[in-house]
């Protein structure tokens, strides 16, 4: 996996100003609660960071802009950018992915904790739960998560649609669609504590 991932504290960013640009500060005023406002602004200095890494373009002239679609639009110094990204934050942290060499890539943090056996049973497929313990259904939560990311579907899938068992992800219904009109793209996954606490899973596809 040809993958940069940067992690940041969501505690220890800088001001917007010093991040957004103009279009993405107009919108960021609209955000009306807190936490919502502190992890938006998280995730673009995250993935903000990879880009001036790998571009070199200050991080006011990179924009992360909402599409029509819900999925961001990224681009550099008013271009559009061909690298592929994801972003996710939990519990206090950001996270963004970039590649230039995989076309697809999706992410997922979770803090692990307990959850009620019916939250399983309503989010997975039997087949999936292979294991048990909160680091297991944690785990395979960013899986499903980070692949619901690649295909690019937002929240409009079935649970059961998208599937992984014991690391090989597996497509029913309407993400099976999706997946094909990408392409059928060969996916891997990474899945490990990427913080203290915390599970991630990386998904690239190619």
């Amino acid at each position: 996996m040809s993958c940069q991932i940067n992690a940041v504290d969501l505690n220890r960013l800088p001001p917007a100003g010093e991040i957004l640009s103009e279009k993405e500060g107009a919108f960021y005023q609209t955000l009306r609660f807190p936490k919502r406002r502190m992890e938006w602004l998280g995730g673009r200095f995250a993935l903000k960071e990879l880009v001036r890494q790998t571009l070199g373009a200050p991080l006011k002239d990179i924009e992360i802009l909402p599409h029509a679609s819900g999925k961001p639009v990224l681009s550099a110094g008013g271009k559009p950018c061909t690298l592929a990204f994801s972003i996710t934050h939990s519990r206090g942290w950001a996270v963004a992915a970039v590649s230039a060499d995989e076309p697809f890539v999706g992410i997922d943090l979770e803090k692990i904790e307990h959850r009620i056996d019916a939250w399983a049973r309503d989010f997975f497929h039997p087949s999936e739960l292979t294991g048990e313990g909160d680091a297991f259904l944690t785990a395979l939560w960013t899986q499903k998560e980070a692949l619901v990311k690649l295909l690019g579907t937002g929240l409009s899938l079935n649970s059961y649609d998208v599937r992984c068992v014991d690391g090989k992800p597996a497509f029913f219904g309407a993400a099976l669609t999706e997946y094909v009109r990408l392409g059928s793209p060969q996916i891997t996954l990474k899945t490990h504590e990427l913080l203290p606490g915390f599970m991630f899973t990386l998904a690239c596809g190619h």
